[in-house]
């Protein structure tokens, strides 16, 4: 079953070599500006319901009248009215049914609740209000394995990966897991693609389908150190590849900054079927990278060195990781999309001089504007309803607060 999108594979080409290398004429995409007025917030109380371990996500319902937020740290969701009332909760410590090991993400359709837990390998579905209606497993991987077989085979037949997603069929969306990601390895060119799949039964047995590719050439490097070795190090300007699974659609959203074309974001939607759904290229202006960005680059790595604080980082050094890094002239469009129920895909630019700036594309328009919306800089949006963005904030002691801000619609427009 392992099928490969050829349009997906032409736009991975596309997006490593030079389809189009002129951005002397560049043409951006129309900008709406939304205001997010603050409205609500609850969590962190010192008595009653509303303390919070680790908020890995929140969800509100269509008419926000229920707001449903998974806590990684109590393995629970619990649900709330948006002035901070818990009027439910699910899931606990556990094994049995309705109980999470590692609990998310987190799934709110209109008639019922979806929990995953890779370290159970499975999706427990739940009524809204709480009950459980059935519990489905994934296994770890898929490929023919025998007793005895050594690990060279093992690695060469069997393909483990990582569930973001349970589809209406049973399918699941993951991402594979390749031996070099997981040994810290780093190839080079096209060996540096990490698989979008749907895994799915076949009677008895577990099949893979390949929707798209993520490419992850150059987004890490080495850095040498004079002591320990080599360590690998993210690079600060190329990201990888980015998606997002939409279970309730069917499909996969991938993202690509694209490098030859400072400042566009390229959006693909594949269907679990395989068929490409929508394309939308977004070009935003460039932003440069400064010296002061490179510099900012090199002191957060510098640590690495376990130089003294105090003295700084030695010059031979300072070079040493700059030296490591691949550094372009543009920051790239985003690192991540985050998809969103209500069908928008929400990111951050990258370099933007307001760490607050967020951009939402609605997911099937092929053309028109996007909207903008600058949000507290200490604040995660989740997900989006047509009123209302919820997420995390984090105070200065890095406390979480559930709180959703009331999106409305700015004067004027910008490019």
């Amino acid at each position: 079953m392992q099928n490969q999108n050829p349009v997906l594979l032409t736009l991975t080409a596309c997006a490593l070599t030079a389809c189009a290398d002129d951005t002397t004429l560049i043409s951006l995409t129309p900008i709406e500006n939304w205001i997010a007025a603050p409205e609500y917030e609850f969590g962190d109380q010192m008595e009653g319901d509303a303390v919070f371990g680790r908020i890995r996500d929140v969800r509100p319902t269509a008419d926000g009248s229920t707001i449903y937020v998974l806590d990684a740290q109590s393995a629970e969701v619990t649900m709330w009215t948006p002035d901070g009332t818990r009027v439910g909760r699910v899931g606990g410590h556990g094994e049995g049914p309705g109980e999470f090991t590692d609990p998310g993400p987190l799934f709110l359709h209109d008639d019922r609740l979806q929990v995953g837990d890779n370290a159970q390998r499975r999706y427990t579905t739940f009524t809204l209000e709480g009950e459980v209606v059935r519990t489905d497993g994934f296994p770890l991987g898929v490929g023919p394995l025998e007793p005895g077989m050594d690990l060279a085979t093992y690695r060469r037949v069997f393909t483990p990966f990582q569930a973001f997603a349970m589809f209406d069929d049973g399918s699941v969306g993951a991402l594979g897991l390749p031996w070099w990601l997981q040994d810290g390895e780093v190839p080079e060119g096209d060996a540096a693609d990490v698989a979008v799949l749907r895994a799915s039964r076949d009677g008895g047995d577990w099949g893979l389908d390949t929707l798209g590719l993520l490419s992850f050439q150059d987004a890490y490097g080495w850095l040498p150190h004079p002591e320990y070795g080599d360590s690998r190090v993210v690079q600060p300007w190329i990201p990888p590849d980015h998606f997002q699974m939409d279970p309730w659609n069917g499909s996969a959203v991938i993202s690509r900054p694209l490098r030859t074309q400072p400042g566009v974001l390229e959006l693909v939607e594949v269907s679990i079927a395989g068929d490409t759904l929508w394309t939308r290229q977004v070009q935003l202006p460039p932003i440069p990278v400064t010296e002061d960005d490179i510099e900012t680059a090199v002191d957060d790595h510098a640590p690495f060195f376990g130089e003294d604080e105090d003295a700084g980082v030695p010059l031979l050094l300072r070079r040493t990781v700059r030296n490591a890094f691949i550094i372009p002239d543009h920051w790239p469009a985003t690192r991540e999309i985050r998809l969103m129920s209500n069908g928008e895909i929400w990111f951050q630019p990258a370099g933007h001089e307001n760490p607050g700036m967020w951009y939402a594309v609605r997911k099937g328009e092929d053309e028109g504007p996007i909207r903008s919306v600058v949000l507290p800089e200490r604040f995660r949006p989740l997900d989006v309803n047509a009123t209302h963005v919820w997420g995390v904030r984090r105070d200065e002691m890095e406390v979480g607060y559930v709180a959703g801000f009331r999106l409305e619609r700015g004067a004027g427009n910008s490019a």
